[in-house]
């Protein structure tokens, strides 16, 4: 059965006026009148008030493949539904790329080694440093603070990592790191060092000064 033929024959059986139908479900005469002459079609929200102020059971009503309009409602609610879904995916996306992010940037920022051993971002790359005097002789492994420079031009920063016994004449090293994470560390004498880099590594230590040297990382922004 058509739904307009149900909506008048219901209306009529519950003794319901055009106006006092359309007054319950908050709409106008004409648009009551075009779903009376099949012109248009309720929405699904008016479709359940309909249901439940004519008691006619929603199975009663057309299904998709009886009503073109209906059809129409139905592809709209499959789309939205769609939309949603994607939506929702981009969006959780979007909140674990900047959580993953997020993670990556803290990790250069307090110069986490795990977190930078994971970073994809990061190449590994190779820098020399001077190590500090020795305090003990004896001492097989040294725990030291020094500046790594990475290239001729002084791009390096601060980093932190331990040392097997040296002396006086190998106190140089070659570290090969992931910005703070330390895979490999070599000792060496000054002249093993590449003519390009022996300035950059330098002649004398000199320790960590946050008032003149600024942050340890060489990077102008501090979170990435």
């Amino acid at each position: 059965m058509k739904f307009s033929t149900q909506l008048r024959e219901r209306r009529k059986k519950l003794k319901l006026t055009q106006e006092s139908l359309a007054n319950k479900l908050n709409v106008t005469r004409q648009t009551l009148s075009r779903w009376k002459n099949d012109l248009s079609y309720p929405n699904l929200d008016t479709l359940v008030q309909i249901s439940q102020i004519l008691n006619i059971s929603l199975d009663c009503l057309p299904k998709e493949n009886e009503n073109s309009m209906v059809g129409q409602i139905s592809s709209n609610v499959r789309k939205k539904r769609k939309y949603k879904t994607v939506l929702l995916i981009i969006g959780l996306l979007l909140i674990a790329t900047f959580v993953f992010i997020t993670f990556l940037g803290y990790g250069r920022a307090t110069q986490n080694a795990t977190i930078d051993h994971l970073n994809p971002f990061i190449k590994t790359q190779d820098g020399y440093a001077i190590l500090p005097n020795l305090a003990n002789q004896q001492q097989l492994t040294q725990q030291v603070d020094v500046f790594v420079s990475d290239d001729a031009f002084g791009k390096g920063s601060w980093l932190k990592f331990e040392t097997g016994q040296y002396t006086a004449k190998n106190r140089w090293t070659l570290i090969q790191h992931n910005e703070s994470y330390i895979s490999k560390v070599r000792l060496l004498n000054k002249k093993q060092i590449p003519l390009g880099m022996r300035e950059q590594a330098g002649s004398f230590y000199t320790g960590y000064q946050s008032k003149t040297e600024g942050p340890k990382i060489g990077k102008k922004i501090l979170w990435w």
